[in-house]
């Protein structure tokens, strides 16, 4: 917790007095540049980080996040985006990760203890090594792929498998995504806002370190808990 000090000038033959003002920590989102990226889609466009910075959400843009689309590093920044070139100081910056496709191990070997990562997971890349570098981390991560809609079919599937143009599709994929990292980032408990944030319950598959997903578990092999008793056990 940051603290300022600020001193109250009194007159000289009294005692000085001191008062602490508690400064909120900012809230930082890091965009990471996608490694197998879709032509000319992308999780957030600079529409929708201009209306996240307006909100007093710093956000931090990896360069070229967006280089397989028509949107620039210009068009990011015009929106109130720190563009910076490399990860690991997005790292260093960021209270939540964004990335469209797998962080890789080199990735996770970077981050932050208790770092937040939001990303996809495709279940037969997944390692040992890969779940071994979150526990290590003590990291929370989501996978916006297992958010699932009244069909049962992954809400981020069915957008990218529509028909719509990329225009349509961008849009479509800002309005799913925004209101789950804001719901993050704006919570000081991430334990509260998963408990109220049932997209979150679907997604999360590692907890503070604790590998929470029963198939990534039987897949794996691994140990695992699930996330309902990590969130709603208070003892």
């Amino acid at each position: 917790m940051d603290l300022a000090m600020h001193y109250l000038p009194e007159a000289k033959t009294q005692e000085q007095t001191f008062y602490l003002e508690e400064i909120e920590q900012p809230v930082t989102l890091g965009l990471v540049r996608g490694d197998r990226p879709i032509p000319d889609v992308v999780l957030f466009t600079p529409e929708v980080v201009g209306k996240m910075t307006e909100q007093g959400i710093k956000v931090y843009v990896q360069r070229d996040y967006a280089s397989h689309t028509r949107f620039s590093n210009m068009d990011y920044a015009d929106a109130g985006a720190e563009i910076i070139d490399d990860f690991f100081p997005l790292v260093e910056v960021s209270k939540v990760l964004v990335k469209f496709s797998p962080f890789t191990e080199q990735e996770l070997e970077l981050l932050r203890d208790g770092q937040i990562v939001v990303s996809r997971v495709i279940f037969n890349e997944l390692t040992h090594r890969y779940i071994q570098l979150l526990q290590q981390k003590q990291a929370y991560a989501i996978a916006i792929n297992l958010i699932t809609g009244k069909d049962n079919w992954s809400e981020l599937d069915n957008i990218l498998m529509s028909s719509a143009d990329a225009d349509i599709m961008n849009k479509r994929l800002g309005m799913f995504i925004l209101p789950l990292v804001e719901a993050i980032l704006f919570s000081k408990n991430f334990r509260v806002v998963v408990q109220t944030n049932p997209a979150l319950l679907q997604s999360v598959f590692c907890y503070k370190g604790i590998l929470c997903n029963r198939v990534i578990a039987e897949q794996l092999d691994m140990m695992w808990k699930d996330i309902l008793s990590l969130c709603f056990d208070l003892n």
